[in-house]
């Protein structure tokens, strides 16, 4: 379902223009990561145009924006970078709200690098470009303590995703230090982790995520002798069918006239694209609401990441595909 254009102004407002709102990343003992500092002149401008922006007088905030951005000021290019994705007083570019998010970053704007890497990784087009400098972003966060990049970083280095071979430990590890930082989808994620590894993985996990600014990234592969030959995560493993699809995160995919040709689209993905589904539950059911026809169910998948992440490689393989959270 399409959101109107009214919605989106408003969840615009709400969510990304409150009166005052900044968005700081996790800290740590050593470091502490902001966005740099602005003058008080540039803070009270931005006000005034995010306020004029609030008044849907969208001239007026924008060119505040804008004059900001021409002297380089990294938070009004990344509160225009949101004005042009979500497409406010105007037409969508994404390119061009990645243009501003990646000018933002480079001039130290935390909330700009981290929202490029986000679209770069999920929503791009999946090339080895993107899928680079989304990890690279992430990783020089990680590496200053933020909580979202080491969660993120931490689900593809458990999972061995975009061809990885799975690392669990340093997975398990930068999941943990996120949890540790009380970090909300990191605390769940490291129990169910946890649960399968043992202790001495665990162990070893804890402390690589301990010394992470000394240790950072490399390809080498962390303690893969304290598990046991063959070891995969639950993700890579055959899932149950849910008892209940609306109480999980499921993929959506395809609508078929007729059953056969839904098998037909089910044999078609296991052969041609297994690797994204490898571990999922895979089963042709009848759409609600469209009598006659015929949909596909993948899951359960753990969260909102992993669903985003499948989803858009179903489609980049020319399924339509839909990421569906618990009802």
């Amino acid at each position: 379902m399409k959101l109107t254009d009214k919605w989106i102004f408003w969840a615009f407002l709400a969510v990304f223009l409150p009166a005052g709102a900044t968005i700081s990343a996790a800290t740590s003992a050593a470091t502490q990561v902001q966005d740099p500092p602005s003058s008080s002149a540039d803070d009270r401008v931005i006000e005034d145009a995010l306020d004029a922006l609030r008044n849907q007088e969208f001239e007026k905030g924008l060119g505040l924006l804008q004059g900001l951005a021409d002297q380089a000021n990294p938070e009004a290019l990344f509160h225009l970078a949101e004005i042009k994705r979500l497409g406010i007083g105007g037409e969508k570019s994404v390119p061009t709200a990645i243009m501003y998010y990646r000018l933002a970053g480079k001039m130290g704007n935390a909330k700009a690098a981290m929202k490029l890497a986000n679209i770069l990784y999920f929503d791009g087009g999946g090339t080895p470009t993107e899928i680079s400098e989304a990890l690279a972003v992430w990783q020089t966060y990680a590496l200053q303590d933020n909580a979202e990049a080491l969660y993120l970083l931490g689900l593809i280095y458990w999972n061995g995703e975009n061809g990885r071979t799975p690392d669990p430990l340093r997975g398990y590890g930068l999941v943990w230090r996120a949890a540790e930082s009380g970090y909300n989808d990191a605390v769940q994620s490291e129990l169910t982790m946890r649960a399968q590894l043992p202790g001495d993985a665990r162990a070893a996990g804890q402390a690589y995520g301990e010394r992470l600014a000394e240790l950072g990234f490399t390809d080498e592969l962390i303690g893969m002798n304290l598990l046991v030959e063959g070891w995969q995560p639950d993700e890579k493993k055959a899932a149950e069918k849910p008892d209940d699809w609306t109480t999980v995160w499921r993929l959506e995919v395809g609508f078929a006239m007729r059953e056969e040709d839904a098998n037909t689209m089910m044999a078609q993905i296991k052969r041609d694209h297994g690797e994204i589904i490898v571990g999922l539950f895979g089963e042709v059911v009848e759409a609600p609401n469209r009598v006659g026809r015929y949909r596909l169910l993948f899951g359960p998948i753990k969260g909102l990441h992993s669903a985003v992440n499948l989803c858009v490689s179903l489609k980049r393989g020319g399924f339509d595909c839909f990421a569906k959270p618990p009802d």
